[in-house]
């Protein structure tokens, strides 16, 4: 009876596939769960381009802290799929002096404090330059996994973005320093 067991090869295949099916299954569902995690951080990059975009784009020079409030909840749908609500973006705007120091001149937050109006904000050394204004726009997200998997679980997606303001020189906020 051992002889003809040890003969016959009917039950491989599945055996094979019994011993292989646990490692694909993790590929496949860790592979899923990375994918949407790179399509989230994605979305905050671009949301964060948005926010920024919106506001440089100006051509008066001159806002109000509800218009830009009104741009930070339009970039905030960029997220879409996933939860805006849950999104954090703050837009400052941040000035050096004739010796490269660098201060806040007004910033806006969406469901994140805003900068203080004079905080000192450190800048890459290469945008140092005397007397230049530049736009920064910083959104956090905490992403949660569709599905619990492994240890792959809760993170705080960012991009930080600066860009300069496109028509003016600076763009002038005269009521963002009011709560």
């Amino acid at each position: 009876m051992f002889r003809a067991l040890r003969g016959d090869e009917r039950g491989v295949a599945l055996v094979e596939f019994a011993i292989i099916l646990p490692v694909m299954l993790v590929l496949y569902l860790g592979g899923v769960q990375l994918q949407d995690a790179m399509a989230c951080k994605r979305k905050v990059t671009i949301t964060a381009r948005a926010a920024v975009d919106l506001i440089a784009q100006n051509a008066t020079g001159k806002m109000t802290k509800a218009e830009i409030q009104s741009n930070l909840v339009a970039a905030s749908q960029v997220m879409q799929p996933y939860a805006a609500g849950d999104s954090q973006i703050r837009v400052s705007e941040v000035s050096t002096d004739a010796t490269g120091n660098t201060k806040v001149v007004w910033s806006r937050g969406l469901s994140i404090a805003p900068y203080a109006p004079g905080q000192a904000i450190d800048i890459p050394a290469a945008m140092k330059t005397p007397n230049a204004t530049f736009l920064l726009a910083q959104v956090n997200y905490p992403y949660r996994p569709p599905t619990s998997f492994g240890q792959f679980g809760p993170m705080t997606l960012g991009d930080t973005l600066w860009m300069v303001p496109r028509n003016t020189d600076q763009i002038a906020c005269s009521d963002c320093s009011l709560p």
